[in-house]
């Protein structure tokens, strides 16, 4: 009976001892196998690591620009654009205007005289007016030209030196009164409705005559001219004013149609005194050098 204890506990030992073993061995499988699925799983991690940080250098980042909102331009600016687009250019002045009256005697051939020094200098005579004056046997000669001063102080004197001449008068930076006369033939007639000969005008014809002497009338006021001869297809306006003004009453009548126009010249006076009631129309002096207020410049010391 013992002895079959015995040999059973020994089947039981050998059992247990192999149950052991082969648990044993299962385990450490088991381990080898994490092991290395973690060596797999750090290798594919460091894989692709290292390829994101290829392509990144690849392919750099691009950063998107912002979209600019353009507000345009301020009040000012836009104001002072307007104002540079329309104000008119300054022309540019090459030579300076001079004004030159000559009292001369009344005879022949001082006329051609007076222009061959004015030719023979290079001078281009603007306006010449010639007449008679008060005094039996003087007359009067308004020269307006255009040079240089030192070569006009050199005409003068050569004005002087001629026999006829009594005195050069320069009123080129003086204060005077100038005027010049304009008479200006204007067709009042559009120029589908001229009619040939001495045929009347259609009816459509007169009242569209009678609309353009209306406004030729008006612009004669503004610029306080008169209504001289008026016809059946023209109408002559007399004008007495300044140059400038001249030219732009001829600039507004110039649609109308100028069949014809006569200027006088200009004629200039200078004002009785210092202080007037037009002082809108008195030219401004050129500044003159005060030699008795200027330094001695002995007394200076040496540079």
């Amino acid at each position: 009976m013992f002895e079959r204890v015995l040999v059973q506990n020994r089947a039981l030992a050998r059992v247990s001892s192999s149950l052991v073993a082969r648990a044993m061995m299962s385990s450490s499988s088991s381990a080898k196998s994490s092991a290395g699925g973690a060596n797999e799983a750090a290798g594919k991690v460091n894989e692709s690591s290292t390829m994101a940080m290829e392509f990144k250098q690849q392919h750099p980042r691009q950063l998107r620009r912002l979209p600019r909102v353009d507000a345009g331009p301020s009040a000012a600016e836009q104001a002072v654009s307007n104002i540079l687009y329309n104000t008119p250019i300054a022309p540019k002045l090459q030579t300076e205007r001079h004004i030159l009256d000559c009292l001369a005697q009344d005879e022949p051939g001082v006329l051609s005289r007076v222009t061959g020094i004015m030719a023979a200098r290079g001078f281009n005579i603007d306006t010449l007016v010639a007449s008679k004056t008060e005094v039996p046997g003087l007359s009067r000669m308004t020269l307006v030209l255009k040079g240089p001063a030192i070569v006009m102080e050199q005409a003068k004197k050569q004005l002087e030196d001629l026999v006829p001449i009594w005195a050069v008068l320069d009123y080129s930076h003086t204060r005077i009164i100038e005027r010049e006369s304009l008479l200006v033939k204007v067709s009042i007639v559009a120029p589908e409705d001229v009619p040939e000969g001495d045929q009347p005008l259609s009816n459509s014809a007169f009242l569209g005559s009678h609309d353009r002497l209306q406004a030729l009338r008006q612009y004669a006021d503004l610029f306080k001219g008169q209504i001289l001869d008026v016809a059946q297809n023209t109408a002559v306006v007399s004008l007495n004013a300044k140059s400038d003004r001249i030219d732009a009453f001829l600039k507004l009548v110039r649609p109308f149609g100028i069949l014809e126009a006569v200027r006088s010249g200009i004629m200039a006076m200078p004002r009785s005194g210092n202080v007037t009631m037009f002082e809108s129309e008195q030219s401004t002096p050129q500044a003159s050098i005060d030699h008795d207020s200027a330094p001695d410049l002995s007394n200076l010391p040496p540079s």
